[in-house]
């Protein structure tokens, strides 16, 4: 059976079984077609008329969104421009959490009314089980940026849309959401995948920033002394014994590290330095350029800078006795004014990374461990 186009592909292949002389890989690209036999691996239909009923809604939905609520608020700014730089073009820009519900969308009018019929709306769960072949689920399955354009969606239904979608990463490698953009297919562009990976690298520079009180050290690296302090900088948050506790995904190509090492690899091992040398840049000259070599003998530039809620020893919290109760009280006060500048994304990341340790977290937090408790107990 000759295939002239990818339509005629889908249906020689899902309904009889039919792969064309030419191969249905090399049609698709490896990322779709990995796509579509997890789709037939799951029993999805991809000619189904009933679409599935995965949406939240009511407190459930309001559950997931404030769960979200930090990185909702980070990225709506930034999603506003963007609509504006696509406003009357046709489109909607979709903010998901890391399990592939949709939390927050802005878009135009009357695309959106066209997208609610496939239930591309706040609620809907866009996860390959549920959705087939999109951008939203396979870039959350494949941890990359991913178009997904007409035909190349799994279910019919969807065949209108051209989406592009990459995950947003944390600095401890874990996925938090995933911006998306879509459109009708008879406005795709190429271009789309640079600007929605340009958007979220922005995107989690910001959630690297908001995480800089839980490193001791930061550093800025780069290939050249021109690249930093530009977008292209890498960034590496390490605690006081050089762990890796942070880094970006430029960061993690320059130094060839892979998202397990967050965590486990110091600084030192990757680094042809000490920790002690490295310190010591940070508090005697913290803005100026150094050179480097990986252990790999990669030659890179830094600058490296002490967290300012570093204060070069450890806050072992000390249970308060009589002679000491109105310097604990004082040191208290400080805290909790402290506490309030901290993110609730922040302390629950935190708690989330010790496993609900509280004595760990407000080392972290560099609180102490009473005054984190007393916060935990004030939360509904």
């Amino acid at each position: 059976m000759k295939v002239s186009n990818l339509r005629d592909i889908r249906r020689s292949w899902l309904l009889h079984g039919d792969l064309p002389e030419n191969a249905l890989e090399a049609q698709l690209g490896l990322t779709v077609y990995r796509s579509w036999q997890r789709c037939l691996q799951s029993g999805l239909d991809a000619y189904q008329k009933q679409l599935p009923d995965n949406i939240l809604s009511g407190q459930v939905l309001q559950t997931r969104i404030e769960q979200r609520r930090d990185l909702i608020a980070l990225a709506k700014p930034t999603m506003h421009y963007l609509h504006g730089l696509m406003s009357g073009s046709g489109g909607v820009i979709i903010l998901s959490d890391h399990q592939g519900v949709i939390v927050h969308s802005v878009g135009d009018a009357e695309f959106i009314s066209k997208a609610d019929r496939v239930l591309l709306k706040t609620g809907a769960s866009w996860l390959e089980k549920h959705r087939g072949t999109n951008a939203i689920g396979t870039a959350l399955v494949d941890r990359v940026a991913v178009s997904v354009n007409g035909s190349e969606h799994f279910l019919e239904n969807n065949g209108f849309l051209s989406c592009t979608a990459a995950p947003i990463f944390e600095p401890d490698g874990k996925i938090s959401g995933v911006l998306n953009i879509s459109t009708d297919k008879s406005t795709h562009h190429p271009h789309t995948l640079g600007l929605v990976k340009a958007t979220v690298h922005s995107l989690e520079k910001q959630l690297f920033s908001a995480n800089e009180f839980q490193y001791a050290l930061v550093l800025r690296i780069h290939n050249s002394p021109e690249g930093l302090g530009s977008i292209g900088e890498g960034m590496i948050g390490v605690d006081e014994s050089g762990t890796v506790l942070g880094v970006d995904r430029v960061a993690l190509s320059l130094l060839e590290m892979n998202a397990l090492d967050i965590g486990v690899v110091k600084i030192q091992q990757i680094l042809d330095i000490s920790l002690g040398q490295l310190f010591d840049c940070a508090k005697k000259d913290g803005g100026k350029i150094h050179a480097i070599r990986t252990r790999c003998s990669k030659s890179l530039f830094f600058k490296t800078n002490l967290s300012q809620s570093y204060d070069g020893h450890s806050h072992e919290y000390q249970e308060p006795n009589g002679k000491d109760l109105s310097k604990n009280l004082a040191e208290d006060l400080i805290e909790t004014g402290a506490l309030k500048q901290l993110s609730r994304m922040a302390i629950q990341k935190t708690l989330e990374k010790t496993n609900g340790n509280i004595s760990l977290a407000a080392k972290l937090l560099r609180i102490s461990r009473n005054t984190l408790y007393r916060h935990l107990k004030s939360q509904p």
